[in-house]
């Protein structure tokens, strides 16, 4: 009798405890669901599709199966090194400066001064603004006879003439990392700027009362306590700028000559202009086993530095 009752009580406690964790598997769910549509599905199908021959002009070729056939054509055209190069520029350029910027923005702006709060909002405001109207206005401050870039470079006498910024091979590329630094700075700011408010103020006067100087403070207590939000901000950084198709075509299509073409647009040209959907497969592919490298190479730098604290 007694066995039978302690059966039923193991029983009912084991039903208890399954139940809290049906509950949480329901709850993450749908997240699950979205995760799959949104990020896991488009990943398997355009694996599946780089290795197929699928190409909307010819229907009635279907798909047939191409192996690696897509990824040996991608990495001999001669563009592919050309928009690998871009590509390492466009990103690290923007990872470098915008990380340098935005570490010195929040410094500032962690500093008690007058009319914070505005100087804050100021320079949130570049971020806020939509993708779209943000290039287009860029677009327009560079035009070489409209511009507002031009005509102050020529009130100064810095130039004689106007310049076509985004038309020619040397300043298409600096000109469109100029407006992608303005863009995204403001968001490295923010991040920043929260992990040096969370550093509690008796390190800084224990450092101070040490006899550590305004640099030291800086190497060796603040960039220390803050490099898990710096490693963060730096893996978003590089995973929005190199994903960043936007900024690229908006302003010059990969011109001039090629010269701003970056993997985003490689895809985007093979996909919607030749309608090859198997090689713009590959080139995806390729893009995120690039990216992957990135993410895994900060990833180990953020475990490092949580182990550090």
């Amino acid at each position: 009798m007694l066995a039978s009752k302690a059966r039923s009580v193991n029983i009912a406690a084991g039903r208890r405890r399954r139940l809290p964790n049906l509950t949480g598997y329901l709850l993450i769910a749908p997240a699950f669901f979205a995760i799959f549509a949104v990020l896991i599905y488009p990943l398997i199908t355009a694996f599946d599709l780089s290795l197929h021959k699928v190409v909307l002009t010819d229907p009635a070729a279907g798909r047939p199966f191409a192996g690696l056939d897509n990824y040996l054509a991608v990495l001999a055209a001669p563009y592919f090194l050309n928009a690998i190069v871009n590509t390492l520029v466009w990103t690290l350029s923007n990872l470098a400066i915008q990380i340098v910027f935005g570490l010195a923005l929040a410094l500032l702006l962690n500093a008690s001064f007058p009319g914070r709060g505005l100087a804050r909002a100021l320079l949130l405001l570049p971020w806020v603004i939509p993708s779209v109207v943000a290039m287009l206005s860029w677009r327009w401050m560079y035009d070489a006879e409209f511009g507002i870039i031009n005509m102050l470079l020529m009130a100064l006498h810095i130039i004689p003439a106007g310049v076509a910024w985004l038309g020619n091979v040397g300043t298409a590329m600096p000109a469109v990392i100029l407006e992608s630094i303005w863009k995204g700075t403001p968001f490295v700011m923010v991040m920043l700027l929260a992990a040096l408010q969370a550093v509690p103020t008796e390190i800084y006067d224990a450092a101070r009362v040490d006899g550590a100087g305004g640099w030291g403070v800086l190497r060796f207590v603040t960039l220390p306590l803050i490099m898990p939000t710096l490693t963060i901000a730096a893996t978003l950084t590089t995973i929005f700028t190199f994903n960043n198709f936007n900024a690229i075509w908006l302003m010059t299509q990969g011109g001039p000559l090629r010269a701003t073409e970056t993997l985003t647009i490689l895809v985007y040209d093979a996909g919607f202009r030749d309608f090859n959907l198997g090689r713009a497969s590959a080139i995806g592919v390729i893009t995120f086993l690039i990216l992957l490298l990135f993410v895994v190479a900060f990833g180990r730098h953020y475990v490092k530095s949580q182990v550090e604290l």
